[in-house]
């Protein structure tokens, strides 16, 4: 007989609202807004979150929009709008990151740069001859401080609950639903700069306000992010110390929020996705050189790219399975 758990899916992600009290929680401050009691966008569920992220984060101002993206979009178009002419960012990232850049338009156009083997992020952005910006990715959460000779960006789509040792001019964040606290979508501008405050609060009233409903499914879920955190960072640990053999990403300032292993090959990758059923692995990023054929090589993206497996680490997901599975597939 079929062990009833290999025939069930183990999904990459899953969300955690604190079970039936947490949604029970969900659905009464969405009934009391819904009878009436509070605006369906952009209310006070969106300014209780922007006040509690930014005590987390570190920022002296915290602005929610609708996505990561827009709030990528905003950020770009309103602090570095000026004589901007190339941006840099990493080619190892979701594709948002370049379509946040490229919607600026810089007539220099896009560097992309290679990541290291250790942090899998880019350790510098230098100055060019042409005005440029940079936008640094905190790859999978782990807080990158690059050294950079342009006025600096961050996407942090995944760094939530992380103090940022800095937020550079602007920063992303993302609350959609493989992120440590979702809302489903929603997205979070942070800032030091209090000059470019109001053009962003402008440009998300009018453009990508957060949908309350969002906003009260985050604010809940927070309420459980110490546990959520420390699961992450046993789990890194539990999967560190059952996988020696293979390489893992390696952080301080990190949330965990991806927990990836770099297996020994290619074949490796492609055997665990086909072959391991029953559960749901990641192998991103699709690098942004590749994907969009720039003429480049970037050694260090293509070979991460190509053996990375993304592992499973939602809270109290059935982390011995998991380990079970691979050694079985991959004859550990």
């Amino acid at each position: 007989m079929t062990d009833t758990k290999e025939r069930c899916l183990v999904p990459f992600a899953r969300p955690y609202h604190g079970g039936c009290e947490g949604v029970n929680l969900i659905a009464d401050r969405i009934a009391w807004m819904l009878n009436g009691e509070g605006r369906e966008s952009n209310g006070e569920n969106c300014r209780e979150l922007e006040e509690r992220v930014r005590r987390i984060s570190g920022a002296d101002y915290a602005i929610t929009t609708n996505n990561c993206t827009n709030a990528m979009m905003i950020m770009l178009a309103t602090c570095a709008r000026d004589k901007v002419r190339l941006g840099q960012l990493p080619s190892f990232t979701w594709p948002s990151t370049l379509i946040a850049m490229n919607a600026q338009k810089y007539p220099e156009g896009i560097v992309l740069h290679d990541i290291d083997y250790e942090t899998w992020t880019v350790k510098s952005y230098p100055y060019h001859s042409h005005p440029a910006i940079a936008l640094a990715v905190d790859t999978f959460g782990n807080d990158t401080n690059p050294i950079s000779e342009v006025p600096l960006f961050f996407d942090r789509a995944h760094s939530l609950g992380v103090k940022f040792r800095e937020i550079g001019l602007a920063s992303a964040l993302s609350f959609s639903r493989s992120k440590l606290v979702t809302g489903g979508e929603g997205g979070m501008i942070l800032t030091n700069r209090k000059a470019f405050v109001q053009a962003m609060v402008n440009a998300r009233d009018m453009t990508c306000r957060m949908d309350e409903k969002q906003a009260i499914e985050v604010l809940v879920s927070m309420g459980y992010l110490p546990e959520m955190l420390e699961w992450k960072r046993e789990t890194y640990d539990r999967y560190k110390q059952a996988f020696p053999m293979f390489a893992f990403q390696q952080g301080q300032n990190w949330n965990h929020q991806v927990i990836g292993m770099l297996l020994e090959s290619h074949e490796q990758q492609d055997k665990l996705i086909k072959e391991c059923t029953g559960i749901e692995f990641k192998a991103y990023y699709e690098p942004i050189h590749t994907k969009f054929k720039y003429k480049t090589s970037l050694p260090v993206t293509e070979d991460i790219s190509r053996r990375i497996i993304a592992l499973p680490s939602w809270y109290k997901c059935d982390r011995d399975y998991i380990i079970r599975r691979i050694k079985e597939t991959l004859e550990l």
